[in-house]
């Protein structure tokens, strides 16, 4: 019996040193890790430190941002959310860091209701822009996620908000001057034909084409039959950002297409702010890279302006983020130039960018967790 209680005191006293030093060996690990800026584990800019502002303080948003701040540049955030996913299959759970296992092999990314002042402000923020530039065509396309569309695959009771309702809020916010592109229906009625990835947060390419199709209803272009192109296969071996992100495994991967156009179009893409234009518009050798996905226009810059050779000399700019990557191919035989502008990284003054360039037409493209998560939008002022 004394044996037995002088080993309880000594596991007492281990584990009570222990935990101090392991709790202190992660802050050193935290204190001395550089942050990153983006993590190609989950496809998505990192949050950086924010700025102290008294008001913000105030209202509560400078503690949130810091604790979204902590969480991202955690030390072994990768590894931490492996040993998190796995833990949570073994016991059953649906879903992981934010994502679920649906029917199917289909991985879906949750949609949490914006906070209403924060919807607010995006729609103020592009209603005043769109009246700063009354000569220019306006378009809005907000893409509903794969949760919404494909919520068949959810797992019985999964707590996901109803993102088509906020879709729709946003079209009836926006300003009558900015034409509505609405997708959902072209999507949904297609939902059976591969229109978003399993592994990934992102559309397919042939959900991108049955989206540009709608887009020439509401921009006054006729847009070409599926028969126009060739469908290549690029890859059968895709582990998209939710695969990483969930930590799910033991899910088949996905592949890639592209719509290549039989007619023979020529470009010229100029990557703004650095000296590597090209006539292509894919990166292909990005299908040996962990996020395939890339391969369009080699993932997301500032600034990039891609000149055509279509018969119609209009100017197209797009704000937006990545679903436009691989819808955006599509479009160069309607546009005599498109310049494609992401809030994320460009810091450059946009009402005189499209003064100073001549812009025709302007078109948001956003899908919905993007548009309604990400502040990004309040740079375009």
């Amino acid at each position: 019996m004394i044996y037995l209680k002088q080993k309880d005191k000594t596991y007492k006293r281990i584990m009570a040193t222990m935990l101090p030093a392991y709790i202190v060996i992660l802050l050193v690990f935290n204190i001395i890790t550089s942050d990153r800026t983006f993590s190609e584990m989950e496809n998505r800019v990192l949050e950086q430190a924010p700025s102290f502002n008294i008001g913000q303080l105030l209202h509560g948003n400078f503690t949130t941002n810091y604790e979204k701040y902590i969480a991202d540049q955690f030390a072994f955030r990768d590894f931490w959310i492996g040993v998190k996913s796995h833990s949570e299959k073994i016991l059953g759970k649906k879903d992981s860091n934010g994502v679920y296992l649906g029917r199917d092999g289909y991985l879906l990314q949750n949609f949490n209701k914006p906070m209403e002042e924060d919807f607010k402000n995006n729609i103020n923020i592009i209603n005043s822009f769109s009246s700063s530039i009354p000569e220019v065509n306006k378009y809005f396309m907000l893409v509903p996620n794969a949760v919404e569309i494909l919520k068949d695959k959810l797992p019985p009771y999964a707590p996901v908000s109803n993102q088509l309702a906020f879709i729709n809020k946003v079209e009836q916010s926006l300003s009558t001057d900015i034409k509505f592109i609405d997708v959902y229906n072209a999507l949904y009625s297609k939902k059976d034909d591969y229109t978003f990835y399993k592994t990934d947060h992102h559309w397919t390419t042939k959900g991108a084409y049955y989206s540009y199709k709608e887009m020439g209803n509401t921009m006054d272009f006729i847009p070409k039959e599926e028969s126009d192109f060739n469908v290549e296969q690029i890859t059968d071996s895709f582990f998209g950002s939710l695969y990483s992100k969930s930590g799910f495994k033991n899910i088949a991967p996905d592949t890639i297409n592209l719509y290549i156009p039989k007619s023979k179009e020529k470009y010229n893409i100029d990557f703004y702010g650095t000296d590597k234009p090209t006539t292509s518009l894919y990166s292909m050798d990005n299908i040996n890279k962990k996020d395939k996905y890339t391969i369009f226009l080699g993932g997301n810059h500032p600034l990039i302006k891609i000149t055509t050779n279509s018969n119609n000399k209009e100017k197209l700019l797009i704000i937006k983020d990545s679903y436009a990557n691989s819808i955006v191919p599509f479009l160069t035989g309607h546009y005599g130039e498109i310049y494609m502008v992401d809030l994320r990284y460009y810091d450059g003054n946009l009402k005189e960018f499209i003064e100073s360039n001549s812009i025709d037409n302007l078109l948001f493209l956003y899908n919905g967790n993007t548009f309604f998560e990400d502040k990004s939008i309040e740079n375009i002022m």
